[in-house]
């Protein structure tokens, strides 16, 4: 029994190394054991420091707990229930007779472990005696109501009143980063212990950096981390990174003073292997094969077996830690993934088994199986669904492909067969690659397979899909020629195979490329020919998108009416089978046109729609070009802010998914937005780029995009010249920017009338430097604009000059309220209650004196010239619903015209439409 004299607290040897991280895991348990929990197991795989964390917990629990008895029980040597036993009784010092039976033992050191009162055992490494100890654990448990039991182990005890605390791996500094994470700060401090008398690498953000890459790919694992730290004295951090291929054989030995089974990392894994029945090492040896997270139903189609034998043998796994939850994918579903270091081994032992091959080839027949399944639903319906199912197992569809082409690289029998199953891998994968990018993946690997299945005479099939899957990839890579070339043979194949509906998608790839080079006889032709094809074959979806691009058509022609009824349509089509996506596209197509035809507000409603719905279904690029369509119509109502925020956003994106031709269109656009507000520098780093890389691609009317963003920077330095009185160079840059303006009208047809882009920034720009006074003379249609500057604190009415009405408070507050009334609801007035709050916001006033003040200020903007737009009726003040209000960022020049005061005293391309 427990002898009564004995010291309460143990003394705990702790390894001579600081602990490093993990605090938040302590506290963490140690809150379970303050709650009342009496069994918590840490759980976790091989070398993720579970051993260690239980220690540093026992420590400081004996330090905070006053009088409590910590006991730890190290279990690795035991090897049955009667070793455990007497481990368990020399740690807490309980005598206990030699040779009596398993169920004595177990009985004599409840009865003992119930004398202590309050205390903590630790029992380490307890998964290789599991089964035999649980009974006596639980016994142990209920016996000794005020102790406390701490297990770590591979693999959870699931008894009844058991927490289970999973313990993973290590925090890792984000992509790029060189914060000092818990996996950083580990390395760090482990290498500096190994490096003796070596001098340390030199400090600095790129050493930090490359730490920072090498405990990402070892994946946050200490004890990966401190093997790998032994050798950073020999090898060096970018040495370590250079040979991580291997890492079970590069993280090796320099490990005095562990354990055998921890002094590599092999040997940590191979103990977990040891552990496993036949069944359930076959089936981890299978998941090598997975490149990265897998559901269940791939498991069973990898591993040969019925699903519920399959949801044994992956839940074995999971419960002994040799697979770990994997966040569930786009499409809702379960995964799991092994740690890299698990599926070297895995991948060793499978093939040692003779299995690899086979193994192989049931994973490639299951993904093109989904693959081309959730592709063929995509094609028929659209949708959010089949786009996060390809989604979902796009790395192990691209792994297909890959393993494909490097076996068809070694021509043998049926190595047409191998190529093939590339190509279709790819062709799988092109709806998520090409609305969510990068382009430039998709495209390497379609000219490798094409080139090999060429030589092998694949499938004509296979090839006229893949053909246009390529022709699509490289029009969106701005190679319009190349894509052409691919789109045409495509066709060809298709029309001699009689595949209807292979061909009238293809003509409808045509269309849009002839229209996005302006060959607009050719793009009707196509999209004709499509649109008889469609509906013939009764292809709703596919009919939706030809009458949108019609309506792009029509748009580009300038003929707005047949425009919007044709967007209309496909809009009606797309909302009633369910395409969010091809709502989405042609909802800001029919925005774009509601803006130029001089109603943002609608504008700005089919902008944010059409944002939300892309947003939902994950089509990074067009979300991307829809967001740069609102940040442009930001500009033009004045909102530099928001402009700015929307193109850098959209710039992001689209460099993201590899779209070239529209990063380009973007960067032109946030470089006008950044000159707007005077970032001269940061518009010219935006614009020079974009008009070199547009250059390259080499559309007239994208180039003179370029230029006419750099129109906006010749304004913000005429601005900056006027304001410093420097008279004759602000004349200038205003006549550089006037110049450009010109040159965007000139031909027939010009630029301006041949791209949307081109007209929207011609229009802000002229309405910014009639605001400077650089327009010698008012365009005719700009006489029928009301333009302010921000908060109204200059106007120009109708046929008017500017007037200054920063003195004017409550005139400014009423028409920057009726203006902004008339923007978001055209022709509804605003009660006389709410331009009082307007125009006088948080005084009390009267209704009588505040319906006077009102009337003063109304008379003051009359005079000012806006009589013949102000409107009274029974809903109150509102301005004509026929006139036009936008906003410019450019204050005019003092005594440019009119009152001017004193200072303050108070699917497709890029760019807009999508085809």
């Amino acid at each position: 029994m427990a002898d009564a004299a004995r010291p309460r607290r143990r003394h705990l040897a702790l390894p001579a190394s600081r602990f490093i991280g993990r605090e938040g895991e302590l506290v963490a348990i140690a809150e379970l054991f303050r709650r009342g929990e009496r069994l918590v197991t840490l759980w976790g795989p091989a070398g993720m420091g579970k051993t260690r964390l239980a220690l540093e917990l026992a420590s400081r629990w004996a330090e905070a707990q006053a009088g409590e008895a910590v006991w730890l029980c190290e279990l690795t040597a035991c090897r049955d229930l009667r070793a455990v036993c007497g481990a368990v009784a020399r740690a807490i010092g309980a005598q206990v007779a030699a040779g009596r039976r398993e169920a004595t033992l177990v009985e004599r050191i409840g009865r003992a472990l119930a004398t202590e009162g309050p205390a903590l055992l630790v029992l380490d490494n307890l998964e290789h005696v599991l089964e035999q100890t649980a009974p006596a654990l639980d016994a142990w448990v209920r016996a000794a109501p005020e102790l406390r039991f701490l297990a770590t182990s591979r693999e959870r005890t699931r008894l009844a009143g058991e927490i289970s605390y999973e313990l993973g791996p290590l925090g890792l500094p984000t992509e790029g980063s060189t914060e000092r994470s818990a996996a950083v700060a580990l390395f760090l401090d482990r290498a500096a212990a190994h490096r003796a008398s070596t001098p340390p690498p030199p400090p600095g953000d790129e050493h930090l950096a490359d730490v920072a890459a090498l405990v990402r790919r070892l994946e946050g694992i200490p004890l990966a981390i401190e093997l790998a730290a032994a050798r950073e004295g020999v090898l060096g951090v970018r040495g370590l990174l250079a040979r991580l291929g291997s890492r079970l054989d590069l993280l090796a030995g320099a490990a005095r003073g562990r354990e055998a089974r921890q002094a590599t990392l092999r040997s940590a894994i191979e103990w977990s292997w040891d552990l496993l029945d036949d069944r359930e090492r076959r089936a981890l040896a299978c998941c090598s094969v997975f490149r990265g997270p897998f559901t269940l139903a791939a498991a069973a189609a990898v591993l040969a077996e019925p699903d519920a034998a399959a949801i044994d043998r992956i839940e074995a796994l999971r419960d002994k830690s040799l697979l770990r939850a994997a966040p569930p994918g786009s499409d809702g579903a379960t995964r799991f993934a092994l740690y890299e270091v698990v599926r070297e081994l895995a991948a060793e032992k499978l093939a040692e088994r003779g299995e690899r091959e086979a193994a192989l080839e049931r994973h490639a027949a299951f993904y093109l199986a989904a693959g081309e399944a959730a592709a063929a639903d995509f094609e028929r319906r659209g949708g959010l669904d089949a786009l996060n199912r390809i989604a979902g197992d796009l790395e192990e569809l691209l792994a297909v492909a890959e393993r494909a082409l490097a076996l068809a690289a070694a021509p043998r029998a049926g190595s047409e067969a191998v190529a093939e199953r590339a190509l279709r891998a790819l062709c799988a994968i092109e709806p998520v690659l090409s609305t969510r990018g990068p382009f430039g993946a998709q495209l390497e690997l379609l000219d490798r397979a094409l080139a090999a299945a060429e030589a092998l005479a694949a499938d004509p099939r296979v090839m006229a899909r893949a053909l246009a899957a390529r022709g699509r990839a490289r029009r969106l890579r701005g190679q319009a020629d190349a894509a052409l070339e691919d789109l045409e043979r495509a066709r060809a194949q298709a029309a001699a195979l009689g595949a209807a509906a292979l061909l009238s998608g293809i003509l409808a790839d045509l269309g849009v490329l002839h229209h996005g080079r302006r060959d607009m006889e050719r793009a009707r032709d196509h999209y004709a020919q499509a649109l008889a094809l469609h509906r013939a074959l009764g292809d709703r979806r596919a009919e939706g998108r030809v009458l949108g691009n019609l309506g792009a058509l029509h748009h580009d022609e300038r003929r707005e009416g047949e425009a919007a009824a044709y967007y209309e349509q496909a809009i009606a089509m797309a909302a009633e089978i369910g395409d969010g996506r091809m709502e989405g596209i042609f909802s800001t197509n029919a925005g774009l046109l509601e803006q130029e035809r001089g109603a943002p507000a609608p504008a700005r409603r089919r902008y944010e729609r059409a944002a939300a719905i892309l947003g939902e279904v994950g089509d990074l690029r067009l979300l991307a070009i829809t967001l740069g369509n609102l940040g442009a119509l930001h500009h033009e109502e004045g909102r530099l802010p928001d402009a700015r925020a929307c193109h850098g956003r959209a710039v992001g994106l689209l460099r993201e998914v590899g779209d070239r031709r529209s990063e380009g269109i973007a960067l032109c656009r946030l470089g006008a937005a950044l000159a707007s507000v005077g970032e001269v520098e940061e518009a010219r780093r935006a614009i020079e780029p974009a008009e070199r890389l547009l250059a390259q691609l080499g559309d007239e009317p994208d180039v003179e995009l370029a230029r006419m963003a750099s129109g906006f920077v010749d304004l913000a330095l005429a601005q900056a010249a006027r304001r410093a009185g420097r008279g004759e160079e602000a004349a200038a840059h205003a006549g550089e920017a006037r110049r450009r303006i010109a040159r965007a009208r000139e031909g027939s047809p010009s630029s301006a009338s041949r791209s949307d882009d081109v007209r929207l920034l011609l229009r802000i720009l002229e309405r910014s430097l009639a605001a400077l006074g650089g327009l010698p003379e008012a365009r005719a249609e700009g006489e029928r604009e009301l333009l302010l500057t921000e908060g109204a604190r200059f106007v120009r009415p109708p046929g008017s000059g500017w007037h200054d009405l920063r003195e004017r408070h409550a005139a400014r507050r009423l028409l920057h309220a009726l203006a902004e009334q008339q923007r978001c609801a055209p022709g509804r007035g605003l009660s006389l209650a709410a331009l009082k709050e307007a125009g006088w916001p948080g005084e009390r006033i009267l209704p009588e004196a505040a319906a006077n003040r009102i009337y003063v200020a109304m008379n003051q903007l009359r005079k000012l010239g806006m009589k013949p737009w102000l409107r009274r009726d029974a809903e109150g003040y509102s301005l004509d619903p026929a006139l036009p209000v936008h906003y410019v960022a450019v204050e005019p020049a003092a005594g440019g015209g009119g009152d001017s005061r004193g200072g303050e005293t108070g699917d497709g391309e890029g760019g807009g439409k999508r085809r």
